[in-house]
């Protein structure tokens, strides 16, 4: 169980979280909304051990590993989609092509550079990878942007199935695709 009591963040002295407590289950599902600017990634970041709090409790289960969608792709541009995917792998019986597959990038897609790929291609790739990492917790903050809808439908499924019996964390503006995840909605 991930566990946040009374945190408090701040950044230049604008306070960003104040006094924020959740639980989330193991295998539990949290999509974290709000207005921009409210600290959904601050607090994604606080649960990460990426940004330290400035007050108040953070309890994550020793050893737990995550698998996260950033703001941004984060890919190494240089290097294809399915080489982004293999750096993270720690089965490697895991099957690279299967996943970028089923999110709609081909092989011929998948030994292109990053850098040639579309934005939603990439966000494709990005969520993959997350996936391959073997994690025990999906952090995802806004992995369907620049997706279009027609896509959009496979890679929900895809999330579902690749976070079956993990936690998953979600940011999202969109309650649709916090239904679609079957999220327990966590407003700051």
């Amino acid at each position: 169980m991930i566990v946040l009591k009374n945190i408090y963040k701040s950044f230049d002295g604008q306070r960003v979280l104040e006094d924020l407590s959740l639980e989330i289950p193991d295998g539990g599902r949290v999509a974290v909304m709000g207005r921009s600017g409210a600290g959904k990634t601050t607090l994604i970041n606080i649960i990460m051990g990426l940004v330290k709090p400035d007050g108040g409790e953070v309890s994550v289960p020793k050893g737990t590993a995550f698998g996260a969608v950033f703001q941004e792709d984060r890919l190494i541009e240089g290097l294809s989609a399915a080489a982004n995917c293999r750096l993270v792998v720690k089965d490697k019986s895991a099957d690279v092509n299967g996943a970028l597959s089923a999110l709609g990038i081909t092989e011929d897609l998948a030994e292109k550079p990053v850098f040639e790929l579309s934005g939603g291609e990439r966000r494709r790739v990005a969520v993959a990878r997350a996936a391959l990492s073997s994690p025990d917790v999906m952090v995802l903050d806004e992995p369907f942007k620049g997706i279009d809808s027609g896509t959009l439908p496979s890679v929900e499924r895809f999330v579902n199935k690749a976070s079956d019996r993990k936690t998953l964390i979600l940011v999202t503006h969109s309650e649709e695709e916090a239904d679609a995840l079957g999220c327990k909605i966590f407003r700051i």
